[in-house]
């Protein structure tokens, strides 16, 4: 294999007592188990033939291929994704996940491969000056359960929030008018409304840069060295922009530029 002698042989060296590496056990199996939801376009989702289809498919698929081995994806229910890696039931999650310093006390994160940010959606004929979260006090917004735009809408008083499980739904409640607005990633709004035709429109970003990167079970240096280099080398040669611009329209690979 490309690289994994190397790299736990540098593990090895970090201490005698170092308990055995999941890169070990991907090698024996061949295999990089990666849960995902499938239930968000355009970053991961089930295609009209019931094909697992998105970007972070591919990704998964090249990051595998990178690690000689086979990927294998798990599709799993929202609240088994990460527990299920801090378990070591899964090698990793690759599932539109922001790095957060809570979940850095649960896990160790790759680099990030994508970078992102909240942006809110209302209806394209809206008249009202709702141009950011503190305009939304008072009126109705959407937000995926437990999703760190979930977390900022929260921080303002005021604003009714509605949670949804997935992420087109509160788009196509805006569209039907039955909410106000709603707050999703600016990467996933343009191929939702283009793939659906909602009469909604993008309206401004809201909040932090996000960084999207990849979570595994802590205590495995060897493995963070072959996956940090594995994204490394498609970064280098383009491969991770040509993938970011064709399920998103732009290149998500390096932070946006204000």
């Amino acid at each position: 294999m490309r690289f994994f002698t190397g790299a736990l042989l540098a593990a090895s060296l970090l201490s005698p007592w170092a308990h055995a590496d999941i890169l070990d056990e991907i090698a024996d199996r061949n295999e990089l188990r990666i849960a995902i939801e499938a239930k968000t376009p355009p970053f991961n989702f089930r295609d009209t033939a019931g094909q697992l289809s998105g970007f972070e498919v591919e990704l998964g698929q090249m990051l595998a291929k990178e690690l000689d081995v086979n990927a294998d994806f798990i599709v799993v229910d929202p609240a088994e994704l990460l527990p299920g890696v801090e378990s070591g039931k899964y090698d990793v999650a690759i599932n539109q996940i922001a790095t957060t310093a809570e979940l850095k006390e649960r896990l160790d994160f790759s680099n990030p491969y994508s970078y992102t940010i909240a942006q809110l959606i209302v209806r394209q004929e809206e008249k009202r000056p709702l141009h950011d979260l503190e305009a939304f006090k008072g009126h109705s917004l959407g937000v995926v359960q437990g999703s760190s735009f979930a977390a900022q809408a929260q921080s303002v008083e005021g604003v009714d929030l509605r949670s949804y499980k997935d992420a087109i739904q509160p788009i196509k409640e805006v569209a039907d008018d039955q909410i106000d607005g709603a707050v999703s990633d600016r990467l996933l709004i343009p191929y939702a409304i283009k793939e659906r035709n909602l009469p909604v429109t993008e309206g401004a970003t809201v909040g932090p840069v996000l960084k999207l990167a990849i979570p595994f079970q802590k205590g495995n240096p060897a493995f963070q060295s072959a996956l940090d280099n594995a994204l490394q080398r498609v970064k280098d040669d383009g491969r991770l922009s040509e993938l970011s611009k064709k399920w998103f329209g732009v290149d998500a690979s390096e932070p946006p530029k204000h």
